[in-house]
């Protein structure tokens, strides 16, 4: 036998001893609490007692996962099915106690999760979308109503047994009439609209106005055992009058798409089998999106053989607004497309070119009554633009004599905008363009309360902008408002100050932090009289353990470079580490503590004894 077996044997001997010495002096309370670790917690205070160890103790060996599983019946059989937490890689191959260790005492909670970094995906449910923005607390899902297994739905912990179903958590609004796979409608983000459904995959497919229809035109709401339901399987779609009130009484069948479209009910399908020119007047034009009732106004919800009108004329539907003076040969100057003259050397026997004004540009499309304000005979002044058009200018260019300069400088008459006036003719002038200002239209500066302005507007930036930081950002740092001064016109928010001014040098990290990280307060900018302290801008992770009189000194570990405590020394502490303990991790005996509700790590430890830290 060797020396290490040798070891063994004696302390499983002398184990044994005690555990016996233990059983036969159990009387005595005293005894018992030196030889416990520890209280039990409440949900296993059933088996304090010395005579209960063997329960959860193998002697000689540490807690197995078979001990545990061995009570904890209906958790080994959902890790058995593979479900939950449990049988996920996360907590495969882990020791109970790991997580679930005991002895702390009746009020220690030995479902310790850190809601926070807790990883939901673990669990076979990877939280996304509304379950993560709606959802408050765990409890919101985790109810014994949600639950299904009667083993667990009255647990005092009812982290386990919740199936991924969304029938399990929500109500079915469709009451079994759809498939029970919502995903395949809906998303995690909201439940309205049905995002993912595609409704040509149905026998319906939508087209035309149909896809602008609100679902519960078609789709009625209506009461179902007792509770608001709307129809969305089984819904009648065979015949347009299904849905649609039948206007001709059912004299032309139920082949409504014979006449009409889906765009539009007024819309007739041009392959109708009705042809119009077999009337003795073929449709053109506007004359073909012209309701039928507009002309056949003497039948009501019928469409039969008219009688052919022998002599068509315009003026058999259209009023002559030219009132006889023109002749009756409306074709002369108009057409079907449209009664404005929009091309009036293509169109019609009327040439304006004949005139002392040919018509141009935007002038080709103008309606005749616009410039023949009373009678198309009557002549027009049109020395310059000011006879028609309006001084947008509000004469800002026009000289002391009121005369106005040639508007052709800057326009032309296919259009006031673009103007002639370029940007290398902005450089000429009192302000010279460049940046961002490049990209600006000119009503973005020279259009003000509804009114163009283009003299005595100002070159500063305080002319057009308004100035953020007033009262705000002290003047030193720019002098009579100059914006310049930490801004430029090709990105405003392109900032090159220098901070070294202030009494507050950025240097490491903070050279990278954006300037609102600090100096905006409740979405107000601050820039005077802030703190300079760490805590004024960065939380107290540690909970206040190293205030000294109220305030605490980051920089005794950490510095601008980087969070990690790279600068602490542990010998200068009461605990110096050696040995093995140079390879423990922090988190092994810096336990997180909960006071005042906020989980914080203990880093000041008033009592170390070994046996705080090993069992």
């Amino acid at each position: 036998m060797t020396k290490q077996n040798l070891h063994r044997t004696a302390w499983l001997g002398i184990t044994r001893f005690l555990f016996l010495f233990c059983l036969g002096l159990m009387g005595s309370g005293n005894l018992s609490a030196q030889l416990s670790p520890g209280k039990l917690s409440q949900a296993h205070s059933k088996l304090e007692g010395l005579t209960n160890c063997t329960q959860c103790h193998s002697i000689g060996n540490q807690i197995t996962n078979q001990k545990c599983l061995a009570c904890h019946k209906v958790l080994a059989s959902r890790i058995q099915a593979n479900k939950g937490l449990h049988a996920s890689p996360f907590a495969k191959g882990k020791a109970c106690i790991s997580c679930h260790s005991e002895h702390h005492g009746e009020k220690f909670d030995m479902i310790r999760i850190d809601k926070k970094s807790f990883n939901h995906a673990n669990t076979g449910f990877a939280l996304k979308g509304a379950h993560v923005s709606k959802i408050k607390q765990c409890t919101d899902c985790h109810r014994a109503e949600n639950v299904a297994n009667p083993a667990l739905k009255n647990k005092a912990s009812r982290y386990v047994g919740l199936e991924a179903k969304c029938v399990q958590c929500h109500k079915d609004v469709h009451q079994k009439t759809l498939s029970a796979d919502c995903a395949s409608c809906h998303d995690v983000n909201s439940f309205k609209p049905a995002s993912l459904f595609n409704h040509d995959k149905t026998n319906f497919e939508l087209n035309g106005a149909h896809q602008k229809a609100n679902c519960n035109e078609c789709h009625k709401t209506s009461i179902r055992n007792g509770e608001k339901f709307t129809q969305f399987a089984g819904v009648a779609s065979t015949n347009c009058t299904s849905c649609h009130k039948d206007v001709h009484q059912n004299q032309f069948g139920q082949n409504c798409k014979a006449c009409h479209t889906e765009e539009s009910f007024k819309q007739i399908n041009p392959n109708r089998n009705f042809n119009h020119s077999l009337t003795g007047y073929s449709l053109e034009g506007k004359h073909r999106e012209v309701s039928c009732k507009k002309c056949h106004t003497n039948h009501e919800n019928t469409f039969q053989e008219f009688k052919k009108i022998k002599d068509i004329s315009c003026v058999t539907c259209h009023k002559d607004i030219h009132e006889g003076k023109l002749g009756q040969d409306c074709k002369s100057c108009h057409n079907q497309t449209s009664f404005l003259l929009k091309n009036k050397n293509q169109i019609g026997k009327f040439d304006h070119n004949k005139t002392d004004y040919p018509l141009r540009g935007k002038h080709l499309s103008v309606e005749c009554k616009a410039c023949h304000k009373k009678d198309l005979t009557d002549p027009v002044p049109h020395a310059t633009c000011q006879n028609c058009h309006q001084d947008k200018h509000n004469g800002d260019f026009a000289n002391k004599s009121k005369q106005y300069p040639d508007c052709a400088s800057c326009h032309t008459v296919e259009g006031f905008s673009p103007s002639l006036f370029t940007l290398d003719d902005h450089k000429q002038s009192k302000f010279q363009i460049d940046g961002a200002h490049e990209a600006q239209p000119c009503f973005a500066c020279h259009k003000r309360e509804n009114k163009w302005v283009f003299n005595n507007m100002g070159v500063e930036c305080k002319s057009c902008h308004k100035d953020i930081h007033e009262g705000k950002l002290a003047t030193k740092y720019y002098p009579n408002q100059t914006c310049a001064t930490c801004h430029n016109t090709g990105n405003w928010k392109s900032i090159r100050f220098d901070h070294n001014q202030t009494t507050y040098p950025l240097v490491a990290k903070h050279q990278s932090t954006a300037c609102g990280s600090c100096h905006m307060k409740d979405q107000v900018q601050q820039f005077g009289g802030l703190n300079k302290t760490c805590a004024s801008c960065h939380q107290d992770v540690h909970g206040k353990q190293f205030d000294r009189q109220g305030v605490t000194d980051c920089s005794r570990c950490h510095q601008p470079d980087g969070w990690n405590a790279n600068h602490f020394n542990h010998s200068t502490t009461n605990y110096i580490l050696d040995g093995e303990h140079r390879n423990v991790a922090c988190n092994k005996c810096h336990f997180a503590n909960l006071p005042s509700n906020n989980r914080v790590r203990l880093y000041k430890i008033e009592k170390f004894e070994c046996i705080d830290c090993h069992l």
